[in-house]
């Protein structure tokens, strides 16, 4: 399984980033309930993409997801008599559907439960959901299910600060945004020839300008782009825009960021230039 990084990717999740020792600690250390994940970090759904990747990473199967604030109890009609209706009570509420459901696979098979956008239910869950991890015991109306704690992961993503024992209960592992101004691809670690990359640097000032720092792959398809068929500002634009994750349009609508295009564009047409000279003088 590890390293993380390729089996992530496999699935969805790309990332520069090594979580290897997070999830080892997260699977290592000895505990006597569910274990449960808090999947912290940015806002977005990157957290998201990350609780489902590592999910089938540690080959769970199934993968039962539950969003809050998706779901509301609809009161159902019913005819008693021609002429009468009355209102039947709500039906099971979603959140105790999965619940039951994991309870129910984790019986048998390997299996994770998501549950996302925790911060939008009440805070009774909370306790609920604290207590599950304790027991492995889900409880509702009059009826109870027992988990099997050794099979089931519970991951959690929420907006805000965890409810305090529910917090004591996980362990909390940093999904990052990936922005770091230091981490500079080289062209060898691109598959590039250095002297004929001019465009790199200025590309990676425009990059820091903009925020982002792309993945490996990102990185590839843009310079696929560079060297083929990128020959003005637009094109630039588009390439972009197509391939990096977390970048917004308007960003580069901005006139700060035009000198930088330009660097780019000045830096492409020298690297033809240079490709020009090599391939006359290989005549």
């Amino acid at each position: 399984m590890y390293p993380l990084q390729p089996e992530l990717s496999r699935h969805g999740f790309i990332t520069t980033e090594s979580y290897d020792h997070g999830v080892r600690c997260y699977l290592d250390s000895p505990t006597q309930g569910i274990r449960c994940l808090n999947v912290d970090g940015d806002s977005g759904r990157r957290r998201t993409a990350f609780a489902h990747a590592l999910a089938h990473v540690l080959g769970a199967d199934p993968v039962l997801y539950y969003e809050f604030g998706r779901d509301k109890p609809v009161p159902q009609i019913i005819r008693i008599q021609e002429g009468e209706e009355i209102i039947e009570e709500p039906p099971v509420e979603a959140f105790d559907r999965v619940l039951t459901e994991a309870c129910a696979q984790s019986e048998a098979a390997q299996t994770v439960l998501i549950l996302d956008q925790l911060h939008k239910t009440q805070f009774l869950n909370h306790i609920r959901l604290f207590e599950f991890l304790q027991t492995g015991v889900w409880r509702y109306s009059d009826v109870q299910f027992q988990a099997n704690m050794f099979n089931l992961k519970v991951f959690l993503v929420s907006d805000e600060p965890l409810y305090h024992s529910l917090q004591k209960a996980s362990f909390r592992l940093w999904v990052s945004d990936e922005f770091d101004p230091r981490k500079q691809l080289t062209a060898s670690e691109l598959g590039i020839d250095q002297e004929n990359c001019p465009w790199l640097e200025p590309l990676q000032r425009l990059l820091n300008q903009l925020q982002l720092t792309p993945t490996i792959e990102e990185y590839q398809r843009l310079v696929f782009d560079i060297q083929q068929q990128v020959r003005n500002a637009h094109q630039l634009k588009v390439s972009l825009f197509g391939w990096l994750e977390n970048l917004e349009y308007r960003q580069l609508e901005d006139e700060a960021i035009e000198p930088l295009l330009d660097e780019v564009l000045q830096a492409i047409q020298q690297s033809l230039e240079i490709q020009e000279e090599i391939e006359i003088s290989g005549l």
